[in-house]
């Protein structure tokens, strides 16, 4: 028997909320599903640029349009009737696997595996870049070239290259092995805040505070862009590219993709400051985390708000948040140094851990198994594992 096809996250939500509905109905009255929950108040919102736009004036059509992205969350009785959090799934990474360096006090602002998982590169306000072997415990190679701190770094299909930028407006292309740059694009007239590999390694974009998008052509000899994306109308915090298409997040509120073939554009507002994007596995969906204590993930078709997902502290700084391998749970670090773990159907937190003396900057999942490793401002990198092993009884 052939197997069946799988769903997409958005026919899984609406499934789900399908059936919750019919349960719903059926409740005695004055009977819920479960104890509710009153919601906290809102934490006030910090913004990440000093240019932040706030949101525009309310019209009839504004309004009937987020009306309209909100009606594809459940209802709000289904959404409070939440029961005390489960058991955390076994196949999630919530155990110490390796403290791959203890905290330095120095701010870890990115940490990032190759594509085989072998290796993490990490990189912070030390200004230096550091590859290293997390089953070891041990940094393989220092690279040095930033002027100023590092903010994100990104690792070529193939390996033997990664980017990096930061604060000295500069992108850096480097050769893994040699420990030399390959290229040093500069035009950005801000500091630089992502980094991205296209599909094949061939190309960078690089998402700046001063508003733009910047593509560079990795072969060749020239050192000017090959394309300049300026729609932006504040800091561009957070880039990723699937295919032709660029997704970007940007403190004015704005997720927008790029067909970086076709030139074509499309724009959604949630008005909150974007500091993480990133696309489902499947593709068909955009995970984005915001300065209100929310993540959000959004129906790539037509824009529409699938889920929120909300619990962690996020209001000041950029924190990257990412799904696991099997689109099933959303993962985040957290300002009051935990990391947060989210069912991404249930949108309830089925595990948080506590990680890191101080803020989570940076979690990534794993290319390939259940594990993940995150870093903290307060300087230190840890990996994580499904099962207990010896670093957790230390």
């Amino acid at each position: 028997m052939p197997p069946q096809p799988t769903m997409s996250i958005a026919a899984t939500l609406a499934a789900h909320r399908s059936k919750a509905a019919i349960t719903n109905k059926y409740q005695p009255t004055g009977q819920s599903a479960g104890p509710s929950k009153t919601p906290p108040p809102a934490s006030p919102s910090i913004p990440l640029s000093s240019s932040r736009q706030q949101p525009p004036p309310s019209s009839s059509s504004q309004q009937s349009s987020k009306n309209t992205s909100l009606t594809t969350l459940p209802p709000q009785s289904s959404r409070n009737n939440r029961s005390v959090p489960k058991a955390a799934p076994q196949h999630l990474p919530i155990y110490v696997d390796k403290v791959v360096t203890e905290a330095t006090g120095s701010s870890v602002n990115a940490c990032q595996y190759n594509t085989t998982g072998e290796y993490i590169l990490t990189g912070g306000k030390d200004r230096t870049i550091r590859l290293w072997n997390p089953e070891k415990r041990y940094c393989i190679k220092t690279y040095e070239a930033h002027g100023w701190e590092v903010f994100d770094l990104a690792v070529s299909p193939e390996n033997g290259k990664f980017a990096s930028c930061g604060g000295d407006k500069t992108v850096f292309l480097w050769d893994v092995l040699s420990g030399t740059t390959l290229r040093r694009f500069s035009g950005h007239t801000q500091r630089v805040n992502a980094v991205e590999f296209n599909d094949d390694g061939t190309v960078v974009a690089s998402g700046s505070y001063d508003a733009t998008i910047r593509l560079w052509d990795c072969r060749s000899q020239l050192y000017t862009p090959i394309q300049v994306l300026e729609e932006f109308k504040d800091s561009v915090t957070s880039i990723e590219i699937r295919g032709s298409d660029l997704l970007a997040g940007c403190v004015d509120g704005s997720i927008r993709i790029y067909d970086i073939r076709m030139g074509s554009l499309i724009t959604d507002q949630i008005f909150e400051p974007v500091t993480s994007v990133c696309f489902s596995k499947d593709g068909n969906c955009i995970l984005a985390s915001s300065l209100d204590d929310t993540i959000r993930l959004m129906d790539r078709a037509n824009g529409g708000l699938l889920n929120a997902y909300k619990g962690h502290k996020n209001h000041e700084y950029k924190i990257r948040s990412c799904l696991s391998n099997s689109d099933a749970h959303v993962i985040s670090g957290s300002e009051d140094g935990k990391i947060y773990m989210w069912d991404l159907i249930e949108s309830e937190v089925v595990h948080k851990i506590d990680a890191h003396s101080k803020l989570v900057s940076s979690v990534a999942y794993h290319p390939k198994e259940d594990r993940m490793c995150s870093a903290s401002i307060d300087g230190s990198i840890k990996t994580w594992a499904t099962s207990p092993t010896e670093e957790t009884w230390k």
